[in-house]
C-alpha cells in the first residue's frame, strides 16, 4: 500500500503506540484525522504535527450511536477512508476468580464491540470504492492466555475472529486486515489496565519498561501496513517465542505459562 495521499483514520491516537503511530505517519504525505476521548492531548498532537484542527475528532468509541456519527463525519470530510487504524482498548490486570462480570462487559465492549460497530459502519464505503486496509491493534495475548488478563485476551481473540472472516469475505471486493500482536512495548498501558473491581491497576510492569521502544513499534506497523502484512508481533524476542509455541508445541506452551501462574 502507497502511503502517498491515502486518507487514514488512527482511532485511540491521544497516546502509547497510537500516538507514536501518529508521529510516525506524519513523515508521510499521508491525510490524517485523529480521535480518542481526549480532545486536549489530540489536539496537543495535532499542533505538533502541524495537523489541521478539522482532522481532530474526538468521541468515545463505546457510545455506539456517537461512533458511527463520527465515522459518516469522517467519510464527509475524507470522501472516502483507505486505512482505518484501531488502536484503542484497555488491558486487565487480575485473576478470573478476582473479576467482577462487569469488567469483562467493559473490556468486552472497549476492546472489541466498539471496534467490530465502527467497522461495520466504515465497511460499506470501502466495499463501493473496492479497497480499504483495517489495521487490528491485538496483542500476543491475542494468540493465547495469559493469568491475568482473561478478558482482555479474550476481548483481542475475539478481533482476530471477527477480522479474519470478514477478510475472507472481502477479499473479492480488495480490502486488507493487518493484526498488529504487541508483546512488551515501553507505554503506560498498565496504569490504566482494569482489576478485578473495575479501578486502574496505577502501576507499570516492569516487563513494560524494558520493553520495546514504542517509537520502534509504530515503525515496524507502518512497515506492515505499506506491506500489506497480515500479522506481525513487534516486541521480544520471548514474545515471539510464544506465538510459535502456541501454534507447534502448545502443551508446552501451556505448562511454561502455568508455571508463571503459580
Amino acid at each position: 500500500m502507497n502511503l502517498a495521499g491515502k486518507n487514514i483514520w488512527v482511532i485511540g491516537a491521544s497516546m502509547g503506540i497510537g500516538h507514536a503511530l501518529v508521529k510516525e505517519l506524519s513523515f508521510y504525505t499521508t491525510n490524517l484525522v485523529i480521535s480518542s476521548r481526549k480532545k486536549d492531548l489530540l489536539e496537543k498532537l495535532a499542533t505538533e504535527i502541524n495537523l489541521p484542527k478539522e482532522n481532530v475528532i474526538p468521541f468515545d468509541i463505546t457510545n455506539h450511536d456517537e461512533a458511527k456519527e463520527m465515522v459518516h463525519k469522517v467519510l464527509q470530510r475524507m470522501g472516502s477512508i483507505d486505512c482505518i487504524i484501531f488502536t484503542a482498548g484497555v488491558s486487565q490486570r487480575s485473576l478470573v476468580a478476582d473479576t467482577q462480570f462487569f469488567v469483562y462487559d467493559k473490556l468486552i465492549n472497549l476492546n472489541f464491540l466498539s471496534i467490530v460497530n465502527i467497522a461495520l459502519t466504515v465497511l460499506p464505503s470501502m466495499i463501493e470504492k473496492k479497497s480499504g486496509h483495517f489495521v487490528v491493534l491485538s496483542s500476543v495475548a491475542g494468540k493465547f492466555g495469559t493469568p491475568g488478563r482473561s478478558g482482555y485476551s479474550a476481548s483481542k481473540q475475539a478481533l482476530h475472529g471477527f477480522f479474519e472472516s470478514l477478510r475472507a469475505e472481502h477479499t473479492k471486493d480488495n480490502i486488507n486486515v493487518t493484526f498488529v500482536c504487541p508483546g512488551f512495548i515501553n507505554t503506560d498501558i498498565t496504569m490504566r489496565s482494569l482489576t478485578g473491581n473495575g479501578e486502574p491497576y496505577q502501576r507499570i510492569d516492569s516487563e513494560l519498561e524494558h520493553g520495546m521502544p514504542v517509537d520502534l513499534c509504530a515503525k515496524k506497523i507502518v512497515k506492515a501496513i505499506v506491506s500489506e502484512k497480515r500479522e506481525i508481533y513487534p516486541g521480544g524476542n520471548k514474545e515471539v517465542i510464544g506465538v510459535y509455541l502456541n501454534r507447534f508445541l502448545p502443551r508446552l506452551l501451556q505448562y511454561i505459562i502455568a508455571l508463571k501462574g503459580k
